[in-house]
C-alpha cells in the first residue's frame, strides 16, 4: 500500500481529523490502464473499514489499481457548520490525481454515504466547480452499493451532517442524485437489499429512475435479503453475488487487467 497526499497544500473548506488522502493498493510500478477509487460509507461521520481495504484487494484480483479515498468526514452530529462541499471536492481531486498518475479509465466505487458522494460527482457538472471551492474531473464510470441518494427528507443523518443544522430543501435537493441526472452522467451500476432498513432500496430505485428519463446506460440488481452496509457480502449467498456481475459489468465498459 502507497498512501499518496491528496492536495497539494491545505484543502479547500473546513480542515476535519486527518488530511484527505489515497491510498493505493496494487501498485506494482507498470503503466496502469485502468483504476478504482474506492469511497467507503460511514453516514459523513466515520470511514467503514470493511468497505475500504477489502474492497480494494478483491479490485486488486481483477487487475485493476485501488485507490482509496479518504474523505473528510463530520465526525458526529448535530453538525453545526455544513460538511459540503469537501467530501465532493476531495473526490474530484482523487479522480485528478489518479489520472494524473497514469489511468486511461477512471470508476469510482461508492457504499451507503460513500455512494452517495460517488453518485453526486456523477451527476456534477464535469469540469465545473463545486460550491466555489477547487472543481474537478468526472469518472468514466461508477460502481454504487446500497447508496444514499434522496436528501429531502429531514430525517437524513447524511443530510444533517453534510450541510449542517440549517440545510434547507433547495441545497438538499441539489445533493440528491436521482433529481440531477444528465445525459452527461456516466454509467451506474447499482446494487441493494430490499431487505436494507437503514438505506431503503427506494433510494437506489429513485437513481434507476433518473438513468432511465435521462437516457443513461445503468445495471441494477437488487437481492432479497442482507442488512444494510453488507460490503462485499461474503457471506450472504445471494447478495455476493454482486461481485461476480459488477466484474463482468467493468469488463464491458473496457476496465480490465494493466497492460
Amino acid at each position: 500500500m502507497i498512501d499518496i497526499p491528496l492536495w497539494p497544500a491545505a484543502p479547500p473548506g473546513p480542515a476535519t481529523g486527518e488530511p484527505p488522502r489515497l491510498t493505493l493498493h496494487g501498485a506494482d510500478g507498470t503503466p496502469t490502464t485502468s483504476a478504482v477509487v474506492v469511497c467507503p460509507g460511514g453516514g459523513y461521520a466515520r470511514l467503514a473499514e470493511h468497505e475500504s481495504t477489502d474492497v480494494a484487494r478483491w479490485l486488486v484480483t481483477l487487475g485493476l489499481d485501488a485507490y482509496v479515498l479518504h474523505y473528510r468526514v463530520a465526525g458526529g452530529e448535530p453538525a453545526r457548520e455544513p460538511l459540503h462541499p469537501a467530501p465532493l471536492n476531495d473526490l474530484r481531486q482523487a479522480v485528478k490525481v489518479v489520472r494524473e498518475r497514469g489511468a486511461a479509465r477512471v470508476a469510482v466505487m461508492g457504499f451507503s454515504a460513500g455512494g452517495h458522494l460517488a453518485a453526486t460527482l456523477a451527476v456534477a457538472e464535469a469540469g465545473g466547480e463545486v460550491g466555489g471551492e477547487v472543481g474537478g474531473e468526472r469518472p468514466d464510470v461508477v460502481v454504487l452499493g446500497y447508496p444514499v441518494i434522496d436528501l429531502t427528507g429531514a430525517q437524513s443523518s447524511s443530510r444533517r451532517r453534510l450541510l449542517g443544522t440549517g440545510g434547507g430543501q433547495e441545497q438538499a435537493a441539489a445533493l440528491s442524485a436521482h433529481l440531477n441526472v444528465t445525459a452527461g452522467t456516466p454509467p451506474v451500476f447499482l446494487w441493494h437489499t430490499a431487505a436494507d432498513q437503514v438505506v431503503p432500496v427506494g433510494d437506489s430505485l429513485l437513481f434507476a429512475a433518473g438513468l432511465a428519463r435521462a437516457g443513461t446506460p445503468f445495471e441494477l440488481h437488487i437481492f432479497p435479503g442482507g442488512e444494510h452496509g453488507l460490503g462485499l457480502a461474503q457471506d450472504d449467498p445471494a447478495a455476493s453475488a454482486w461481485t461476480g456481475l459488477c466484474a463482468t459489468w467493468l469488463a464491458a465498459q473496457g476496465f480490465g487487467p494493466r497492460s
